[in-house]
């Protein structure tokens, strides 16, 4: 898979900007502040998701203006495809191959890429919520069923967190609670279920290029855990016990305190917390690993090398790593932006652009 043309209108400080990338290493490079990471965000869009920035849409709309277009040609299987987003009041639509537009999730599998970002950098010692973002992100390119059950999931807990809200003035509130336990646990089995396979084969590749890229013999591990299922037979009847044995502390709380929404990864480098006590080279390592490892499995699952994104993260690396992680991007389509293109440039062939307020040199 690769990208072979981007045209961007009114996208955050962008007015107007065409993008023709080469198949292999491209370089996006000028000072802060110039719109290289706005670039990135806009193709990262095209994958149907959400920004990796902002949580609100219109503040991708470039000021002043009503709407944002991006628009862009790339190869799949061998064929030439089209994604057109646009975000506006209505939030974001996108259609393909000039088909009916719709809500832009649908376009969920179509057009795939890996995001590198300085906020992938914390995903050790960050929060649980940027690990479970980090697993979502993959599973919802790879797995339109993930997709439509994280949703649903996620509906069905928007729903019982209002209920625990209005529980104090509600005395029918525990048949409401029930029906919603019901259908909750058993959404949350398939997300549980799929987020804890998906971290298995994570692991299996990641533990190589972990030691790979440290050039030591250190444990690197790590595991799903669970909030609502107590082994991997995923038993719903498990899940609606411990839904039942936190209720009133939910009703307390007002909000469902177990479930998907509250998993998280274990992650330990030589059989100890490696977010308490790892030191920031291994925290680092550990990150590199797992996103080569997502490259590989989404790999595994298009059959075609997704696009690489590096968003000024080899500024943040030592000169190992950055030899490491250049060294792995052969074969893919990678675009990276940074302040010093020489950080590539030095050490593989690549195609320079300069951005220069909003604008490609």
């Amino acid at each position: 898979m690769n990208l072979i043309n981007l045209r961007i209108q009114n996208f955050r400080n962008i007015e107007e900007l065409e993008f023709i990338p080469e198949p292999g290493v491209n370089v996006i490079y000028g000072k802060n502040g110039q719109g290289k990471t706005n670039i990135l965000e806009s193709i990262f869009i095209l994958t149907g998701a959400k920004s990796f920035r902002s949580r609100r849409d219109n503040e991708m709309i470039r000021h002043q203006e009503d709407f944002s277009v991006i628009d862009a040609l790339f190869n799949l299987e061998l064929r030439q495809q089209r994604i057109r987003i646009t975000i506006s009041e209505k939030g974001r639509l996108g259609s393909r191959n000039r088909g009916t537009e719709t809500k832009a999730a649908t376009l969920a599998g179509v057009f795939c890429c890996v995001l590198f970002s300085p906020e992938h950098l914390m995903l050790i010692k960050g929060s649980p919520e940027q690990r479970r973002k980090f697993i979502d992100t993959a599973l919802c390119q790879i797995s339109p069923k993930y997709l439509l059950e994280l949703k649903r999931y996620t509906r069905l807990l928007a729903q019982k967190n209002s209920a625990l809200k209005d529980s104090y003035r509600n005395p029918q509130i525990y048949d409401i609670l029930d029906v919603y336990d019901n259908q909750i646990a058993e959404a949350a089995r398939v997300v549980t279920y799929m987020r804890k396979n998906f971290c298995d084969n994570l692991l299996d590749l990641a533990k190589d290029d972990y030691v790979a890229i440290s050039g030591g013999e250190e444990q690197f591990h790590f595991s799903y855990t669970s909030t609502l299922f107590t082994d991997e037979s995923y038993n719903v009847n498990d899940a609606l016990k411990k839904l039942q044995e936190n209720r009133q502390y939910d009703i307390g709380a007002g909000f469902s305190t177990v479930g998907p929404h509250r998993d998280d990864l274990s992650i330990t480098i030589d059989g100890v917390n490696a977010r308490i006590f790892a030191s920031q080279g291994q925290q680092r390592t550990a990150v590199l690993a797992m996103k080569l490892a997502e490259a590989a499995i989404m790999e595994r699952s298009l059959g075609e090398k997704p696009v690489l994104l590096l968003d000024d993260v080899l500024s943040e690396l030592d000169g190992s790593r950055q030899d490491y992680l250049i060294a792995r991007l052969n074969g893919s389509q990678s675009i990276i932006t940074g302040c010093d293109p020489s950080l590539v440039s030095k050490r593989v062939n690549a195609s320079l652009f300069e951005v220069i307020s909003g604008r490609l040199i």
